[in-house]
């Protein structure tokens, strides 16, 4: 049996007061994943949408999409996240068709069943070190036909595992107080044959899948190091290749 998510790990790393927005991705990301979107699952830019944004962090996600669909659609997103300074965050920066609450993403009862047109999981799966009940929940709140759309870190690629098992030696060596400056305890690369396995045990089906390749300003010499070795490995094929991955589904039922 996999281990347990460490609720107080992931609040020591997160619960933390924020001057600026949360989000290490740009504006590319940004646009490679709507493209994707708007290609397998065009009608999340039509008429009114609910949109849950898991692990919402400061929000950056589904306010930027709410912005970009403002002429087509009418987004409304619910960002949770299990850390009090995110949220708080978020209100003292309020945006049109954005709320969020506190909340832990492996609590069933925190929505109501079919609550969503749309479930965002940017970046919050790989907290998990077993994502099945949280993928579960996700699924159970989504509204049949509704469209699931998974952007995390790529657990197949080989330089992941390299470095996951650098900091794994960190913790063992230097304790984990020390090794929490890199990643949360909990932080676990899934592959992608994981999520769409448990996407399918819950009734939503991958229509699109991939990884790619995402550069990200590297803020250390260990993140300097492994933007070239993930260049590097970008001749590989999929799912080997690429430091992301994501996968856009659509639950059955309709």
């Amino acid at each position: 049996m996999e281990s347990k998510q460490d609720k107080r790990r992931e609040l020591e790393m997160f619960d933390v007061d924020r001057e600026n927005e949360f989000n290490l991705l740009g504006d590319s990301f940004y646009k490679y994943v709507e493209g994707c979107l708007l290609c397998h699952a065009p009608e999340i830019a039509e008429g009114e949408q609910r949109v849950l944004e898991a692990g919402c962090g400061t929000g950056a996600f589904g306010r930027h999409f709410i912005e970009t669909f403002k002429e087509r659609a009418a987004w409304s997103v619910t960002g949770v996240d299990i850390a009090p300074a995110m949220i708080e965050w978020n209100r003292r920066h309020p945006a049109r068709g954005y709320d969020s609450m506190v909340g832990d993403l492996e609590d069933a009862a925190l929505f109501a069943p079919e609550s969503f047109d749309i479930v965002l999981c940017p970046m919050v799966l790989h907290h998990f070190p077993d994502p099945s009940r949280v993928v579960a929940n996700l699924a159970a709140w989504l509204k049949p036909g509704g469209v699931f759309c998974i952007m995390e870190p790529n657990g197949s690629s080989p330089v992941s595992k390299f470095f996951k098992f650098g900091r794994h030696c960190v913790e063992k060596i230097m304790g984990l107080d020390y090794a929490k400056r890199f990643a949360t305890v909990n932080e676990t690369d899934h592959t992608m044959r994981r999520y769409v396995s448990e996407l399918a045990a819950n009734g939503v089906e991958a229509r699109h899948r991939e990884t790619r390749l995402v550069k990200s300003p590297p803020t250390h010499l260990i993140g300097r190091v492994r933007a070239v070795c993930d260049s590097v490995a970008s001749v590989l094929p999929q799912p080997l290749r690429g430091n992301f991955l994501l996968v856009i589904a659509k639950k059955r039922g309709v």
